[in-house]
C-alpha cells in the first residue's frame, strides 16, 4: 500500500489489485483514499478470466506475499515472464511451525473466515477439517508458484535466508516502507497515571507477550504495562499480569491517534515475538524516538544496533529480557539516547526515494 501510494505520488504508472472487504475499507482511512482494482475470489467468479487478460497488459506484475494461493499459482504459471514476488514471509499457513513453532490454526484470527470466503463454506470446512492434508497440498502449490517467479525481492536479509532455505531461491533486498503520517495523527489523552512500557501486536501465541509481561516483574512498582491488539488471549494476559503484580492496561483495537499517543507517552517498548517477517512495530516506535527490547528473530534488527538503538534478546531468554527492561527503566537518559539513534536508523524508510528502489529494480529487470 505504501509503495503504491508513494509511486503514484511520484507520477509512476502503477495500479493496485487487491481483495479488500468492505469492513476493511470502512475501518482504514488510507484505504478509502486509494484506488483499488478488485481481485475476484478465484474459484467462484468468472471475472477471474477478465482479470488475467487485464494483468497481461502490464509490463511488470509484482505479487505481494499475502495473496490467495491458487490465484498466485495461476499468475506464476501463465504470466511468469513478467512476474516478480515481493516477500515479507513464506506462506504462513503451510510453514507456521517452521516460522514460529505454532500451528497456524492457533495463531490466525481470521483463518477460518478467510478460508471459507475464498473457497465457500463446504470446501472451506473440509479443508479446515483435513488441515494436515490441506497443508501438504498448500506447500506443493506454494513451491510450484515460487519457482516460477522470474524475480524475488525480500524485505530483509532475515527473510531472504528463509527463502533460500525453503525454496533454494536467491533474492534482492529492499526494506519495506514505514508510514511517517502516524507522527501527525491527533494526540489523545492517555489515562495511565504511571510511566508505562508498551507492547503492540495481535494477541496470539507466537507474539510471545507472556514473556513480555513477565519481563515487567522487576519494574512493577514504578511502571505499568500498556498492550494494544486483539485476539483470544486477552484474559490470559490479564491473569499473567495479576500473578506477577504488573498493572496492565489493554487497548483492544486501535487507530492512528491512539497509537501515536501511546508511542509518544511510552518510556520504551518490549517486542518479544517468536517471529517477525520485518517488524513494523519497532520501526514505528523508532519513528517516535523510542527504544525497544527487541526479538532477535526479525528483519528490522538489521537496521538497528544492539546497545545503541535497541536491545536484542532471544525471545525465549526471559532473564535477559528482564535485565534489558530493567536497565532502560533505570536509565531514562540512555533510553532517550537509544530512541534518537533508532529514529536516525529508520527514518530513511519514510522517504519516497526508498520506494523508488523497488521501481528501479523492476524497471531494470531483463525478463
Amino acid at each position: 500500500m505504501l509503495h503504491y501510494n508513494r509511486l503514484k505520488s511520484l507520477g509512476k504508472d502503477v495500479d493496485l489489485f487487491a481483495d479488500f472487504s468492505d469492513s476493511q475499507f470502512r475501518a482504514r482511512d488510507e484505504l478509502k483514499a486509494t484506488s483499488v482494482n478488485a481481485l475476484p475470489h478465484l474459484i467462484y467468479e468468472p471475472e477471474s478470466l477478465r482479470v488475467f487478460r487485464h494483468l497481461d497488459e502490464y509490463d511488470r506484475i509484482l505479487v505481494h506475499h499475502h495473496i490467495e494461493p491458487v490465484l498466485a499459482y495461476r499468475i506464476g504459471k501463465y504470466l511468469w515472464k513478467k512476474t516478480a514476488w515481493y516477500s515479507g514471509s513464506i506462506f504462513e499457513p503451510a510453514y507456521s511451525e517452521l516460522l514460529h513453532g505454532q500451528d497456524y490454526r492457533n495463531v490466525s484470527l481470521t483463518f477460518e473466515e478467510t478460508t471459507k470466503s475464498f473457497y465457500g463454506n463446504g470446501l472451506g470446512t473440509i479443508g479446515l477439517a483435513l488441515f494436515p492434508i490441506s497443508k501438504r497440498i498448500l506447500r506443493i502449490l506454494d513451491f510450484q508458484t515460487v519457482i516460477r517467479y522470474r524475480k524475488i525481492i525480500s524485505n530483509s536479509k532475515y527473510q531472504a535466508r528463509y527463502l533460500k532455505n525453503v525454496y533454494g531461491a536467491d533474492s534482492t533486498i529492499i526494506y519495506p516502507p514505514v508510514e511517517s503520517s502516524l507522527l501527525t495523527a491527533k494526540a489523545l489523552p492517555v489515562e495511565i497515571p504511571k510511566p508505562f512500557v508498551l507492547m503492540v501486536g495481535a494477541f496470539v501465541p507466537y507474539k510471545n507477550f507472556e514473556n513480555g509481561i513477565r519481563a515487567m516483574y522487576p519494574l512493577r512498582d514504578s511502571f505499568d504495562l500498556a498492550m494494544v491488539g486483539s485476539g483470544l488471549l486477552k484474559d490470559q494476559y490479564r491473569r499473567i499480569a495479576e500473578s506477577v503484580g504488573v498493572k496492565l492496561h489493554i487497548f483492544y483495537g486501535s487507530n492512528d491517534s491512539i497509537m501515536h499517543s501511546l508511542y509518544s507517552r511510552a518510556s520504551f517498548l518490549i517486542h518479544p515475538s517468536l517471529f517477525e517477517g520485518f517488524g513494523y512495530i519497532p520501526a514505528e516506535a523508532a519513528l517516535h524516538k523510542k527504544a525497544t527490547v527487541l526479538t532477535t528473530r526479525s528483519g528490522v534488527r538489521e537496521l538497528l544496533s544492539d546497545g545503541k538503538s535497541s536491545y536484542f534478546c532471544d525471545p525465549t531468554d526471559l532473564e535477559t529480557m528482564k535485565k534489558r527492561a530493567r536497565y532502560l527503566a533505570d536509565h531514562p537518559e540512555k533510553s532517550e539516547e537509544m530512541g534518537k539513534n533508532a529514529y536516525n536508523a529508520i527514518k530513511n524508510l519514510c522517504s519516497k526515494e526508498q520506494s523508488l528502489q523497488l521501481w528501479e529494480e523492476l524497471e531494470g529487470w531483463e525478463n
